[in-house]
């Protein structure tokens, strides 16, 4: 009996710290993450404040965990695609779209995940998102040089470029209006596309016709 009351308890509160995870999750794929405030988590998760301090102890630390899941979920989309079937070339585009679709599509959590002015523990947290991001990329122009498809270049160069111009033309200054990512997303990206395979020596990406989902909470 005993035993039976400490699992179920364990389980009551993996099922609490979900709950404030998921909480926070929604407010930053809304707002960022300046408005994952604990006590407007505390209030979407349906908890008390001093609970969820109990379960993470500051506001970094939430959102730190926070970072780390949403952030882990992209990779693990795109690692999908670069490790998948097909040529290098296939892959880059396949990879390249869905990267900046989603992008496109959930372009808050994007703003959120690349680009928010955060504190120095994120910051951490983003730096190792955009050189997995790197990696990745990295990756698939290794095997387009080894196939021949790609003309030899430095890689970790050219994968810095092509991770650095997605979020530079669709988040920030330099971007596209919202308006304009709404009414003409998938040209956007598009030109994203062309420009970044040119870059490795592909002329023009193939057409689309289904576009990718976008980045969720």
């Amino acid at each position: 009996m005993a035993y039976r009351r400490t699992d179920s308890v364990a389980a009551r509160l993996a099922d609490t710290r979900r709950h404030i995870l998921n909480a926070a999750r929604e407010l930053v794929a809304e707002g960022g993450f300046a408005a994952a405030q604990m006590t407007e988590v505390a209030k979407k998760a349906g908890v008390a404040t001093g609970t969820l301090y109990r379960y993470f102890p500051s506001k970094e630390e939430l959102c730190r965990q926070v970072f780390r899941e949403v952030s882990a979920r992209e990779m693990n989309v795109l690692a999908g695609i670069a490790q998948g079937e097909g040529s290098a070339a296939e892959r880059l585009e396949s990879v390249l779209r869905t990267f900046a679709s989603r992008a496109v599509r959930g372009r808050r959590l994007a703003f959120a995940l690349l680009a928010e002015p955060v504190d120095v523990g994120l910051a951490e947290e983003r730096a190792r998102f955009r050189r997995t991001h790197g990696e990745i990329f990295a990756g698939i122009l290794e095997d387009g040089i080894a196939a021949g498809e790609f003309p030899p270049r430095d890689v970790r160069v050219a994968a810095a470029c092509i991770a650095g111009a997605i979020p530079t033309a669709l988040i920030g200054p330099l971007a596209p209006e919202s308006h304009e990512l709404d009414e003409k997303g998938d040209k956007v990206v598009d030109e994203i596309m062309n420009f970044c395979l040119a870059g490795v020596g592909l002329l023009r990406a193939r057409p689309q016709a289904k576009a990718e989902p976008r980045i969720r909470a």
